[in-house]
C-alpha cells in the first residue's frame, strides 16, 4: 500500500478514536497547571524568594531611594539572567511581588506548552495528540529549584526550533529579524538553552546536508553553497553567544571541592561509574521535583510510549524518515549523554551548579517531538495523548497536596510583623536540612520573603559574587555570599570567640533547631517573632538596632 494511503488511513482512525480537539485538551491542561500555581498564597521554590528580594533592591537602586542604596550597587545592567528581573519589575508596578512571580510562572507554563505544540506541528500534522506529551514535564525540578530564567529559556528554545525547522530554507529579512530578536531574548535567560538551541539547529543542518549529498559525495560542496544563508546565521549566532558568555566567565575562579559542594547544596557529590550515572539519569532524578517512586513512574510513562512510538514509526516507514526526525533524535541523544556525563559545574563560571541536570528536560522534549516527527501509527499517537492527559492530572494532584502544605509552612514569614527598614540579618540553618520526598529545598531561602517585606538587609547576599547577578554589596564582609549552613557555622565560631555580632539584628532559622542552634539562640538572647513550625522561624534582638553592613550604628529610620 502506498505511503499516502497509510497516512490517510491512520488520520481517519485518529479522527474516529479522538473526535475531541487535542489542542483544546492541551490548553485545558495548561490552564489547570496555571490554576495550581495561582491557588497557593506563595509558590514555593528554592531560590525564588532571593530573586524577588533582589528585584526590590534593584528597584530602589534604579530610583536612587530606599534603605538599600547604602548597602548595594548595580554592577551590570545586562546579564544572562536579566529577563526575569526586568519582567518582575514591570509586573510589580501593578501586582504584589509574590503574585507577580506566580504570573510569570504562568507565562512560562503556557509558553512551554504552546512552544512544544509549535515544535510538534512543525514536524507533524496539526491538532496532534503529541502536543500533550510534554505537559507533564512542565512543572519540573528546575522550576521548583527557582531557575525561572532557565525555564523561560527552555520555552523559547521550543519556539525557536520550531521556527527554524519551518523556515530555515526561506530566511527572508523579516524571518531573520524575528529569529535574531527571539535569540537575543534567549541570551538574556540562560546560556544553556542558547547552547542547546545552537546544537539542535546545527545537528538539523548537518543531517539535512548529509542526506542531500548521500547519493553522490561530490555534491556536498554545491549543497553547501545552496545553504549558505542558514549556515551564516548559525555561525553568527554561535559567535555572538560565545562573545556574550565569555564576558561572564571568571578565569580566576577555582572549582569547588566536593566538601564545599556538600556544605552548599546538601547532598553528597561523588564520582560514579558510568553505569550508576546512566541508571540515575533513567531514574529521572534531574527532572522530578518529588522523589516518590510512583511520581517517577508517572513521568516515565510518556517516555515509554514515546520510545515505542518511535520504533513503530521507523517500522511503518521502513527507515524512510525525515531529516527533522533524525535531527531531533540525535539532539535528544546528545542531551541525554550530557545529562548523564557532563560535570556538576563548569570551572570559571560561578552559578553553573546543577549543570548536567539542565539537559534533562531537553532530551525529553526532543525525544517526544521526534516520536511525532516519525508519524507512528495513529493508535500509538492516540495512546500517547491519553497517557499524557492521565499522567498530567495525577501529577498535578500530587503537586497540589505538597505545595499547599509547603505554602502553609511559609505563610508565617509572609505574615510576621516587618522589622525596621534597614535592619541587618542573616539566614542560617543548623545543617543542610532535607525535606522528605522533595528533590529541592523550599525553605532554604524562604526567609528572604521577610527581608523583602521589611526592606531589611540580608547579609548572606547569596550569589552576588557571581558575574551573572546584576547587583553586589558595596562592602563585602564576613557574612557575604554564605549559604545558610555555612552562616550557622560562622555564628558558632563567633560565639566561641566571644563575638557579640552586634551588626546583626534579625535571624531566620531553617529547620528544627539542633543543640548547637539552641545554644546560639540562647547565647545571643534571640526572641522568636514567629512560632516554630519545624521549617522556618524568625528571631530578633529587642529592641531592633539599625546598623550598617559594616557594623557601625546609624540613626534608626522612622
Amino acid at each position: 500500500m502506498p505511503a499516502n494511503s497509510h497516512r490517510e488511513r491512520d488520520q481517519h482512525i485518529l479522527r474516529k478514536l479522538a473526535p475531541a480537539e487535542w489542542d483544546s485538551v492541551a490548553l485545558a491542561l495548561l490552564a489547570c497547571t496555571a490554576i495550581l500555581v495561582l491557588a497557593v498564597p506563595v509558590f514555593p521554590t528554592q531560590d525564588g524568594p532571593v530573586h524577588l528580594y533582589y528585584v526590590d533592591i534593584l528597584r530602589d537602586l534604579l530610583r536612587h531611594s530606599g534603605p538599600f542604596a547604602q548597602h548595594f550597587e548595580i554592577k551590570r545592567f545586562l546579564t544572562p539572567y536579566v529577563l526575569e528581573y526586568y519582567s518582575l519589575l514591570g509586573l510589580e508596578t501593578v501586582f504584589s511581588a509574590t503574585f507577580s512571580e506566580k504570573l510569570l510562572i504562568c507565562v512560562y507554563i503556557f509558553a512551554f506548552g504552546l512552544g512544544f505544540r509549535y515544535l510538534v506541528e512543525s514536524v507533524a500534522e496539526r491538532n496532534n495528540p503529541w502536543t500533550l506529551v510534554a505537559i507533564p514535564y512542565c512543572m519540573n525540578l528546575m522550576l521548583y529549584t527557582g531557575f525561572l530564567n532557565y525555564c523561560v529559556g527552555v520555552a523559547l528554545v521550543l519556539f525557536l526550533l520550531g521556527f527554524w525547522i519551518r523556515y530555515w530554507r526561506q530566511l527572508c529579512a523579516r524571518r531573520i529579524t524575528t529569529l535574531l530578536v527571539c535569540f537575543t531574548l534567549l541570551l538574556f535567560t540562560h546560556p544553556v538553552p542558547a547552547a542547546v538551541f545552537l546544537l539542535a539547529i546545527g545537528v538539523h543542518f548537518g543531517v539535512d546536508l548529509a542526506l542531500a549529498s548521500a547519493a553522490d559525495l561530490g555534491l556536498w560542496v554545491s549543497c553547501l553553497r545552496e545553504r549558505w544563508r542558514p549556515l551564516a546565521m548559525i555561525a553568527f549566532m554561535a559567535g555572538t553567544s560565545a562573545v556574550w558568555v565569555s564576558m561572564f566567565i571568571d578565569p580566576s575562579q577555582q572549582p569547588s571541592s566536593a566538601a564545599s559542594k556538600i556544605a552548599q547544596y546538601g547532598y553528597k557529590i561523588t564520582h560514579y561509574d558510568w553505569i550508576h550515572k546512566l541508571t540515575t539519569a533513567l531514574n529521572l532524578s534531574g527532572i522530578t521535583p518529588f522523589t516518590w517512586p510512583t511520581y517517577r513512574l508517572g513521568l516515565a510513562l510518556p517516555l515509554a510510549i514515546s520510545g515505542l512510538a518511535c520504533l513503530a514509526g521507523v517500522w511503518k516507514h521502513r527507515g524512510h524518515v525525515s531529516s527533522s526526525a533524525i535531527a531531533l533524535i540525535t539532539a535528544s541523544a546528545i542531551c541525554f549523554i550530557l545529562y548523564c556525563f557532563a560535570p556538576y559545574a563548569i570551572n570559571g563560571i560561578n552559578g553553573s551548579s546543577l549543570f548536567s541536570d539542565r539537559f534533562a528536560i531537553f532530551w525529553i522534549v526532543f525525544f517526544a517531538a521526534a516520536a511525532a516527527a516519525l508519524h507512528p501509527p495513529s493508535r500509538w499517537s492516540f495512546a500517547a495523548g491519553v497517557i499524557a492527559f492521565c499522567v498530567t492530572g495525577a501529577l498535578l494532584s500530587v503537586q497540589w497536596v505538597n505545595i499547599s502544605k509547603i505554602a502553609r509552612d511559609i505563610t508565617p514569614v509572609l505574615q510576621a510583623t516587618p522589622a525596621e527598614a534597614g535592619s541587618i540579618g542573616l539566614i542560617i540553618s543548623a545543617d543542610n536540612v532535607d525535606s522528605a520526598n522533595l528533590n529541592f529545598h523550599p525553605f532554604r531561602w524562604s526567609g528572604a520573603h521577610y527581608f523583602r517585606r521589611s526592606k531589611a538587609v540580608m547579609a548572606n547576599t547569596p550569589w552576588m559574587d557571581s558575574r551573572i547577578i546584576m547587583i553586589r554589596p558595596v562592602y563585602a564582609d564576613r557574612w557575604s555570599y554564605l549559604e545558610p549552613s555555612t552562616a550557622g557555622s560562622s555564628l558558632l565560631t563567633a560565639m566561641d570567640n566571644g563575638d557579640a555580632v552586634s551588626e546583626l539584628s534579625l535571624f531566620v532559622v531553617n529547620g528544627a533547631s539542633d543543640p548547637g542552634m539552641e545554644e546560639i539562640i540562647s547565647h545571643f538572647h534571640w526572641a522568636p517573632l514567629t512560632p516554630s513550625n519545624g521549617e522556618v522561624t524568625i528571631f530578633a534582638r529587642h529592641p531592633l538596632p539599625a546598623t550598617s553592613l559594616a557594623g557601625s550604628s546609624v540613626t534608626p529610620q522612622q
